[in-house]
């Protein structure tokens, strides 16, 4: 009977155990984030899984059919997550990532070109003339200074009411723009920046760095002038505030289109490489969906 008990003692704690070492997987111990964000999954015997970031506030998911999963966005340092599940847990690393650059003055070279963009085609071409010209122009200004002070005085306040003209311009500009500009300044978290009917920019901050963009559109919109209109405009204008080259990530993306509208599959993935910017590009059936990385 000793000995019987004895086994049946052995044999319980070898099945508590192994309940134990069940109680809570992960599917990896070390993650490297895709898009936006790290996906961690895994199985648990509870109803909920909580999770701590880098020893940050704490969440929880729900645990269904016995699977879970939660998404902890990329950062530029390594970033251990705590999972608990009842008494059991678990650690592990989602690998640090490149940032697109500063967050504010992405937003600032961005909103610049957006509100230009609002500008009528004539005054966008007297505004890039002028840019142009800058130098030359306030060399000639210096020069006619001094041979004829009144003709340069005369062609000052000339300069001086184009400003002002076009200042009023930029101001009508900026107030059409409106919804279509990135947020000055921004939290740190995953974030719509942009949210209309056409487009919807979402963004991953972390302590003041850009780290990732999502560009989401309806295929609804694509189908209309004015949806293509301004998925092409954001496109364009996001590419080229994060210094890919416009003109080839287009032609490149045109070609995944075509791809797509071939493929009858629901969901696709293909990448396009700018300059150290990396474009994933996905479908569904209702929506296009554009990541922005490096």
């Amino acid at each position: 009977m000793k000995k019987f008990l004895l086994g049946a003692l052995g044999l319980l704690a070898l099945t508590l155990a192994g309940c134990s070492n069940n109680a809570l997987t992960t599917n990896k111990t070390s993650y490297r984030p895709t898009a936006l964000t790290a996906v961690i999954k895994g199985s648990a015997k509870s109803k909920t899984v909580s999770y701590q970031i880098a020893n940050g506030s704490k969440h929880s998911t729900k645990v269904k059919g016995g699977t879970y999963f939660f998404q902890v966005p990329a950062a530029t340092t390594d970033q251990k997550v705590k999972i608990t599940a009842g008494s059991t847990t678990k650690t592990v690393t989602v690998k640090k990532v490149k940032s697109l650059g500063n967050y504010k003055q992405t937003a600032a070279k961005y909103n610049q070109m957006v509100i230009g963009s609002y500008l009528p085609t004539k005054v966008q071409k007297q505004l890039q003339a002028a840019q142009k010209n800058q130098a030359a122009t306030k060399k000639k200004m210096a020069a006619l200074a001094k041979t004829n002070p009144a003709a340069a005085a005369a062609a000052m306040q000339q300069q001086q009411a184009a400003a002002k003209k076009l200042q009023a311009e930029m101001a009508t500009a900026k107030k059409q723009a409106k919804d279509d500009l990135l947020p000055a300044t921004a939290k740190s978290g995953l974030k719509n920046l942009i949210d209309t009917k056409d487009v919807t920019v979402r963004g991953n901050v972390q302590d003041g760095k850009l780290m990732g963009l999502a560009m989401i559109v309806p295929t609804k919109q694509m189908k209309t002038k004015s949806g293509q209109k301004k998925f092409g405009t954001t496109f364009a204008l996001l590419g080229t505030t994060l210094g890919a080259k416009p003109k080839y990530v287009i032609n490149k993306f045109e070609k995944v289109l075509k791809d797509a509208k071939k493929n009858s599959s629901s969901t696709t993935t293909k990448t396009i490489h700018s300059n150290g910017i990396r474009f994933n590009t996905g479908f569904s059936t209702d929506h296009l969906y554009i990541y922005m990385t490096k």
